[in-house]
Order: C-alpha cells, then sequence, then structure tokens
C-alpha cells in the first residue's frame, strides 16, 4: 500500500515552524499556545522541548544528507505520509480551526523529503534511548528517503504500527519537506485554482 499525498496541518497560516524563530521568539509562541490538548501540551516545558528539538533537527538534516538528501532549506516543514486521522478526528470534535493541504508526493524527488517513523522526535528518542519494550532497529532513529518508504509502506507494516510507537504518541509517519520552494508553489496554485473557480 503506497499514500500518493502528505499533508501538511495548520491553522491560519501553512508552513510556520518555530524553528524559524529566534530562541526567544520561539519561547514566546510556545507559552502562548500551551494547554492541555494533546497537540500543545509538549509546550509546557518550553525551553526542554526546545532542546530537544533543535537536536532531533540537527539529527535529520545530516542523517537526510547522508542519505543523498539535498536540502535547499536549513529546517523542513512536518507533514504526515497520507493524513493522520487521530489528528483530523481529534481537531474535529474539539472544534478547532485546523486545515490541511494535501500535497502530492510524485512532486518530490529523494533530494526534497524525508521520513521518520513515527515523528522525528519520538524516532530520534527511541533511537537514541532504546527502550526495550518499543525499539526496533528497522525503524527507529532512521531517516528513510521517498524510495524506501515506497518499498516499505506495506500491509505488514501498517498492521503492526501501534506496536513501534509509544503510548500516547500520535500515530503517523512523519514527512519532511526539506525544499519549502515546492510546497509552496503547491499551495499557492492550489489558491489560484479554487479562486478561478
Amino acid at each position: 500500500m503506497m499514500f500518493e499525498y502528505i499533508t501538511h496541518y495548520y491553522y491560519t497560516v501553512p508552513f510556520r515552524s518555530l524553528s524559524a524563530l529566534s530562541r526567544t521568539e520561539a519561547m514566546k509562541v510556545m507559552e502562548e499556545l500551551c494547554d492541555d490538548s494533546p497537540i500543545f501540551e509538549r509546550f509546557k516545558e518550553p525551553v526542554q522541548y526546545w532542546e530537544n528539538r533543535l537536536e532531533a533537527e540537527n539529527w535529520l538534516l545530516n542523517g537526510f544528507k547522508e542519505k543523498g538528501g539535498a536540502p535547499k532549506d536549513k529546517y523542513p516543514i512536518y507533514s504526515v505520509l497520507g493524513t493522520a486521522d487521530w489528528i483530523e478526528n481529534y481537531t474535529l470534535s474539539e472544534g478547532l480551526d485546523v486545515k490541511l493541504l494535501r500535497i502530492p508526493l510524485s512532486l518530490f524527488s529523494d533530494k526534497d523529503v524525508s521520513f521518520t517513523l513515527p515523528d522525528s522526535m519520538v524516532s530520534f528518542w527511541i533511537g537514541r534511548d532504546k527502550p526495550e519494550e518499543y525499539y526496533n532497529s528497522k525503524y527507529h532513529g532512521q531517516i528513510f528517503t521517498l524510495s524506501e518508504v515506497k518499498t516499505m509502506m506495506t500491509t505488514d507494516l501498517l498492521n503492526k504500527f501501534q506496536l513501534l510507537i509509544p503510548k500516547g504518541t500520535i500515530p503517523y509517519i512523519e514527512a519532511q519537506i526539506w525544499n519549502h520552494e515546492i510546497a509552496m508553489n503547491y499551495y499557492k496554485s492550489q489558491i489560484l485554482n479554487s479562486n478561478q473557480r
């Protein structure tokens, strides 16, 4: 089974990232967003989250380059492979105005996008600490190219997916877009098309 698109979830403006901000700016945003919802409770310890995020993104960037990736931007735009049903169902049930942009995978090459299973910060943590309950060296602490994901996306993997992630972790395969221009151009084309209807 192979998905034909990745989905970028956002609130008001797409492609925003804490990584584009200074530490001070990021702290302010996290303090404003922090609440008890599963989506934003990770910001309750903003300093720890920020340090963990920088460490994970450094691992992502270097690992992607080692796999032959050619990142045109210093940090990725985060998306998910296919959809994240939990995110869509939760935000709908909570009345949150989350928007989504489905971007065809056909727009990307191995040089533009990487993948982790699950979320990159979680995969990095599991790969580093190797908790016995979840660690699987085939998936955790690994960065996958588009070609590799196409090969590994089987029914067998999807069936055992829940066994590969810690309880309380949102189940999805994360996609990291390293060429922002591709995503932005697609978004602009969708806006243009909707305005012409």
